[in-house]
């Protein structure tokens, strides 16, 4: 079975995902998007339904092309953008959308299984979208304030209290508006320079749920941090996810056209669960080490089911 992997091959959870695809005797190729036009390159046709990845050097089994339609199942973990060269006479930014046009006819050809496939990847770039989904869908989600206008966001930290900001597309950690006098300051300071998302902060537990298909397998990750992530001493523990979750976190996955995913909540103090986000492409190699539950084997069964 022919899988592509879409990541650097120096990436050591793509490495591992190949190297368990390959013991499992499959033929998985890491497809590094960013040496697309200089490494490889891609030719479709509309009419026939069908194209071809071509590569500069053999790739496993001295393949030195795969047609589109013999790739059953893709495993989306990164997007690197193609190194762009442009010339005097071509603006790189028109460039880069060409070749992220040319390579949607491999993203969304249909006939791959997308593990997971674009719509998702652009989703959960746009963190509102999946909120207002998962609340659709049943989930608690936190009061959130999403723009740039000042007056608002302002009136909205005033209302709520203790509220953090972050990024709407993702990409860096949330840190806390600082009450006080010079909070107008620091809020005209970050919407002069882009939009942000504000949200009223849930305090609690932090809990990731990796759902694979089916099985739905939850970690608590405990920190005095206010993002775990920036918490090097932070510790994975696996523990149980009420059914009732269990199966928000399946209806939330399916509702945003994902295979699997890691679903970051927020449990308070009285039990409630509160959804912060999805992830469709999520790390889980030191979850995995950590704990010793197999998320490779899952995903493998994914990629080849």
């Amino acid at each position: 079975m022919q899988i592509a992997l879409i990541g650097s091959e120096a990436d050591p959870q793509i490495v591992h995902v190949a190297e368990a695809l390959i013991a499992d005797k499959n033929d998985p190729y890491i497809i590094n998007t960013n040496y697309f036009g200089e490494h490889w390159q891609l030719s479709y046709d509309p009419d026939f339904n069908d194209g071809l990845l071509h590569f500069n050097q053999p790739i496993r089994n001295g393949l030195f092309r795969i047609p589109l339609s013999d790739i059953t199942s893709a495993y989306w973990h990164q997007y690197i953008p193609p190194s762009v060269k442009a010339s005097d006479s071509v603006s790189s930014q028109w460039l880069d959308q060409e070749y992220a046009s040319t390579l949607l006819c491999w993203f969304l050809f249909s006939e791959t299984k997308w593990v997971n496939g674009i719509d998702a990847i652009r989703a959960h770039h746009c963190k509102p979208i999946q909120l207002r989904m998962a609340k659709k869908l049943g989930a608690k989600v936190p009061y959130t304030y999403i723009g740039n206008a000042c007056d608002v966001a302002l009136q909205f930290c005033a209302n709520i209290g203790e509220v953090v900001y972050k990024p709407v597309k993702g990409g860096e950690t949330a840190k806390f508006v600082q009450q006080g006098d010079d909070t107008r300051g620091l809020v005209q300071a970050l919407l002069k320079e882009r939009p942000v998302t504000f949200q009223a902060f849930v305090e609690g537990t932090n809990i990731r749920s990796y759902v694979l298909g089916d099985e739905v397998v939850s970690v608590q990750i405990d920190s005095h941090n206010l993002d775990f992530r920036e918490d090097i001493n932070a510790r994975p523990l696996l523990t149980p996810l009420p059914k009732p979750m269990q199966d928000l976190s399946r209806k939330i996955c399916t509702g945003l056209g994902m295979h699997w995913c890691a679903i970051d909540w927020r449990k308070n103090t009285k039990g409630e669960y509160y959804f912060l986000e999805a992830n469709p492409c999520p790390f889980f190699l030191f979850v995995e080490n950590e704990t010793g539950v197999d998320i490779t084997g899952r995903l493998v069964k994914l990629l080849t089911t």
